[in-house]
């Protein structure tokens, strides 16, 4: 009898392993399945960040009405700095709508040579814009830094990806 209890015991351990081995491929897709949308997810916040983040850091229409130290006062709102907390020495605010700039990624005539190589194309508006150049003229750690503000009416030299513009290489100055 106990042979017989012991054969039958050992054939259901052996029907379950062979059950679990039956679901241990469909786990395994599901887990790659899950990885993967997960990479697919960072990928699109990646593209979001890069839009929020030039948005926020170079947008400011309509312009903030600061009658004095217009750069001082918009570095500090927005917490622009350099790499490990210095003063940055250069930025340049758009007072455009984001838009607007976003239609000229789309337009493939305003592709351009970009200043450094880069994997994007560069696009260069075709239009002059509204533009705050900021260039620093004291401090080295923010937010001690004081900058000289300059109203401008210029083209600019951007990179886009699928979403819009992601960095701003400078101000195109008339020749």
């Amino acid at each position: 009898m106990d042979l017989l209890s012991a054969r039958a015991t050992a054939n259901k351990i052996g029907e379950k392993a062979r059950s679990v081995n039956g679901i241990f491929p469909l786990l395994l897709l599901l887990v790659l399945t899950f990885l993967l949308m997960l990479g697919l997810s960072r990928g699109l916040d990646d593209d979001l960040t890069n839009e929020r983040t030039f948005k926020e850091e170079h947008i400011d229409y309509p312009k903030t009405n600061r009658l004095f130290r217009y750069c001082n006062s918009m570095m500090l709102l927005k917490k622009i700095r350099g790499p490990n907390d210095t003063c940055k020495r250069k930025h340049t605010f758009i007072h455009e709508k984001l838009d607007k700039l976003v239609s000229i990624c789309t337009n493939f005539t305003t592709i351009t040579t970009c200043k450094y190589p880069s994997r994007m194309d560069c696009h260069q508006s075709q239009m002059k814009l509204q533009l705050t150049d900021c260039k620093l003229i004291e401090g080295t750690k923010f937010p001690g830094c004081k900058y000289h503000s300059q109203p401008k009416f210029n083209s600019i030299l951007f990179n886009c990806d699928e979403l819009g513009p992601i960095y701003l290489h400078g101000i195109v100055e008339d020749s």
